[in-house]
């Protein structure tokens, strides 16, 4: 398929103004593979060779072992990892929400410091109209329907070149959706990970899953057997390998030019998916750990032996982690601190400090719901949820329950009255700093957005 790209000029600053980087200062290369869930990946576990690209970068990177989005839907949480901030802080928390221009993005601060700065994007909720771009000089993004985003093959290859043909140090950003429904693979990849076509029958926002979701036909769920999520998995699965199988093309022609051992590399995703976990598909219907549980792969420069590190960490340590790296200020705009913590610390060893992380879901036609994770300790209060629930507290534990199949708000009242006093403090300091948005939803396609099961 062809793909079409829209160019974007950026007007970001006048280039005499713009610092020099230092000498030897490293190429910034960020891969976010949307809707990629971290147990689909056999970096992560999966008995299948589903990410062997990522595996043969993981040999020589540092692997996150529990990594969390703070969101389960595209928009807040892409704008967590441009922005180093939690979604009450940087204020792009539903649809059309616009990132306020006083909020810095990663690409305008290594613009101001010299790099050259481009990003590659398959997705509307990355794009121009929510000011996504801020600090890009050049912002690839699709113009096609939603549902035929292209290949990922032409993004990395398209990507990989303009990073190649440069002089100074890069930041480069690109986001595929081949991992996002409906699982397109082009028909030489259609066999690569099971040596057939994945099982037929699951086919995205149709069917069961179109009962359930769009419809709210909670009934449909009986329509749901083990067929029909084998071929579910099978298909965003076959999606992950061809993906991430153009993630390595695109990282051997780094290391053929040279600049894959001096690069900070981070593979990551935007969000998860619920392949039927909870009663449901999708994302941005839940605060699952299915939704908000994400890889996170780093190659610091230099770094050529494999490290695992336990303990929470956050899309929104992306920032300070490259900014520290990079030896830029760690700060907002006015100066004070960002929401996440420098991953490359030396002082944190192998194992990252519990630390309470806060989720958010504003999706007023679906779910309103807000989270907590501190230790093992998972709470999700949803407001109003798509399958009728309102004012309900759940409660896992995810070291015992992994799967969160077991809710235990009953079985341990205590546990939940700690839990959920936590987040309400939490949530109102953090909500007190969230800014005034402005929302660019009409002059958005809605028609895409709809498409890809983001709008009713």
């Amino acid at each position: 398929m062809r793909s079409i790209l829209a160019l974007v000029p950026l007007a970001v600053g006048c280039a005499s103004l713009r610092s020099q980087p230092a000498p030897g200062a490293p190429d910034v290369v960020i891969i976010v593979l949307d809707t990629l869930r971290a147990d689909t990946m056999s970096t992560y576990g999966n008995p299948l060779p589903t990410t062997p690209a990522i595996d043969k970068l993981a040999a020589g990177a540092t692997r996150y072992n529990t990594a969390w989005a703070p969101a389960s839907w595209t928009l807040p949480s892409t704008t967590s990892i441009h922005t180093g901030l939690h979604p009450l802080r940087h204020g792009v928390r539903t649809f059309g929400d616009k990132l306020p221009s006083g909020q810095l993005t990663l690409a305008e601060r290594l613009y101001d410091a010299g790099w050259r700065t481009g990003a590659w994007s398959d997705n509307a909720n990355f794009g121009t109209k929510n000011a996504l771009n801020q600090g890009f000089e050049q912002f690839a993004s699709v113009t096609t329907a939603a549902t035929a985003y292209p290949h990922a093959e032409l993004m990395l290859r398209a990507a990989g070149d303009w990073l190649d043909d440069g002089d100074r140090p890069a930041l480069t950003v690109v986001q595929p959706m081949n991992c996002h429904g409906p699982y397109r693979v082009p028909r030489k990849a259609r066999t690569r990970l099971l040596g057939r076509k994945p099982v037929s029958g699951f086919k995205y926002y149709r069917g069961a899953m179109g009962e359930i979701m769009r419809r709210h036909n909670l009934s449909a769920r009986w329509k749901v057997n083990d067929k029909y999520v084998q071929s579910a998995r099978e298909q965003q699965m076959t999606a992950v390998r061809y993906a991430t199988d153009e993630v390595g093309k695109m990282l051997a022609k780094l290391q053929a030019s040279g600049r894959y051992d001096n690069a900070l590399i981070i593979v990551t995703a935007d969000h998860g998916e619920e392949l039927f976990d909870h009663g449901g598909f999708s994302h941005g219907y839940t605060l699952h750990r299915e939704v908000v549980q994400v890889p996170l792969i780093i190659k610091f420069p230099g770094q050529t032996e494999a490290r695992v590190v336990d303990g929470p960490a956050s899309l929104m340590d992306i920032v300070p982690t490259v900014l520290a790296a990079v030896g830029l200020p760690a700060t907002t705009a006015e100066g004070g601190p960002l929401d996440g913590i420098n991953l490359g610390d030396a002082s944190l060893g192998d194992s990252l400090p519990d630390r309470p992380l806060v989720f958010d879901l504003d999706w007023s036609k679906r779910t309103v719901a807000r989270g907590l994770l501190l230790g093992d300790t998972h709470l999700i209060h949803i407001q109003q949820s798509y399958d009728g629930k309102e004012d309900v507290r759940e409660l896992y534990d995810v070291k015992l329950d992994p799967k969160e199949k077991q809710d235990l708000a009953k079985a341990d009242p205590v546990r939940l009255a700690q839990a959920a006093a936590t987040l309400d403090q939490l949530w109102a300091t953090l909500r007190a700093g969230t800014p005034v948005v402005e929302n660019v939803l009409s002059e958005m396609d809605a028609e895409k957005l709809k498409l890809l099961g983001y709008m009713e």
